[in-house]
């Protein structure tokens, strides 16, 4: 009947091998590829890091009011629109909004303490200027060593 030629499987599996060999042009090519990504990837993060704005340090249209120390949990530094319950430490009040941050900040000292934003001092947060963002999601507040530096950081982060 019919009759294979011998060769035949010779040269499929000579062609087949061929297909899935990876040659010299190919790892050129995949070599230069990997050289431009990763060329892109250091450009961007050099980019980023030296000349890149985020919308953190840009200057916004938020409003800041100074607050009460006994409206804000000093372990979460949160403010609270209420008085909460306090801890008396060397003849200073800390601010906690449940027992288990009164008794934290009593236990760890450095808790008591806060970098102020504009002269990077460390401030004691029961003698701190405390400042809040008005706006009503955010719960945050900034620890400054005098008004003087309050106000030289509202004037940094407000749009004029």
């Amino acid at each position: 009947m019919y009759k294979k030629k011998p060769n035949r499987k010779r040269i499929k599996e000579k062609h087949k091998s061929q297909k899935n060999r990876i040659t010299k042009k190919d790892k050129v090519i995949a070599l230069l590829s990997f050289i431009g990504i990763f060329s892109a990837a250091v450009f961007l993060a050099f980019y980023m890091f030296f000349f890149g704005h985020s919308d953190v340090h840009e200057k916004s249209d938020i409003d800041y009011e100074f607050v009460a120390n006994e409206e804000v949990c000093m372990r979460n530094n949160s403010y609270r629109a209420e008085l909460i319950p306090s801890i008396s430490i060397e003849n200073r009040s800390y601010y906690g909004c449940c027992e288990s941050c009164t008794d934290y900040i009593q236990k760890h000292p450095e808790e008591r303490y806060a970098v102020d934003p504009t002269s990077e001092t460390k401030v004691d947060k029961a003698l701190a200027y405390i400042l809040h963002p008005t706006e009503n999601e955010i719960t945050e507040v900034y620890y400054f060593a005098s008004k003087e530096n309050a106000k030289v950081f509202i004037n940094e982060n407000t749009r004029l």
